[in-house]
């Protein structure tokens, strides 16, 4: 072998172990780094490796839960002993457990985070419609119809009651509402008159001042009894209602902070707050 041919090995092998040692990986400190030659592209295929084998390498991905109860059973069945938390945000109505959170102890076992359990209390059908009225002001046969529409929610006065008043109220559209009276058993009277056939007359309605709906607050949830201050407006012959709930905001968080109560059963610890 001559020593032209020697010196060409060893510089072949010389560029070898410096490609060799530019792509190995260096750490400088917590950083880890790789240098790679110019226009080089990265390809990860991570996904595609684990995608081919009979299992993921770890648990993942979100679900989200319609019901506290399957939240509860979804989260004891996939909970790590000393890696889990529920985070309770009243605020959005949301619990969020984190299955894979990081370690209880001295925090040297850090975790992913990325494997999680959400439940969202939507407020019902019923509830909405109520709110979404609140404080709203609407003519006497608007009224009547909103409320024979949800006469089911109304427990007290009984529904039959409330609903006499609001047939009342849509047959006495044409008539002249004159003056109101505040009755001993609590009650408002309104006074109107009316002409039929060229005959005058005269006549009245009692409402009640105040009303209460049963209705859930959450979809899939319990009942809860809210009050309602019936009010009106006399003006010009015509006749105004509208409802003012009895701080339905409260109702709310009293609903969520029970779902808080049932989510703890679960024995997650449950801090409150967003993930």
């Amino acid at each position: 072998m001559n020593s032209n041919y020697s010196d060409q090995i060893s510089q072949v092998e010389q560029i070898r172990e410096l490609a060799t040692a530019a792509l190995e990986v260096k750490k400088v400190g917590a950083s880890v780094h790789l240098l790679v030659p110019p226009e080089f592209k990265h390809i990860d295929i991570t996904d595609k490796v684990e995608a081919a084998d009979h299992c993921p390498r770890r648990k993942r991905g979100q679900v989200q839960l319609s019901s506290i109860d399957s939240f509860n059973q979804y989260v004891t069945d996939q909970a790590t002993e000393g890696h889990s938390y529920i985070y309770a945000d009243p605020e959005s109505r949301r619990l969020t457990a984190v299955l894979n959170d990081h370690d209880f102890g001295s925090g040297d076992h850090p975790g992913w985070r990325d494997f999680r359990a959400v439940y969202h209390a939507e407020l019902s059908r019923e509830f909405s419609a109520w709110v979404a009225n609140d404080k709203k002001v609407k003519e006497q046969e608007e009224f009547a119809v909103f409320l024979e529409d949800n006469i089911a929610d109304v427990c007290a006065p009984t529904g039959e009651e409330l609903l006499a008043i609001a047939l009342t109220l849509q047959a006495k559209t044409e008539v002249a509402f004159n003056s109101s009276r505040r009755l001993d058993n609590g009650q408002v009277q309104i006074l109107y008159s009316e002409t039929i056939d060229a005959r005058a007359g005269a006549g009245s309605i009692e409402i009640p001042r105040e009303f209460c709906i049963g209705v859930r607050i959450f979809k899939n949830g319990d009942g809860y009894k809210l009050k309602a201050r019936l009010k009106y407006r006399l003006g010009g012959g015509k006749l105004k209602f509208w409802y003012e709930l009895d701080r339905p905001e409260n109702a709310i968080e009293d609903a969520f902070a029970a779902y808080i109560t049932k989510a703890s059963e679960s024995g997650v610890p449950v801090l409150m707050g967003k993930p």
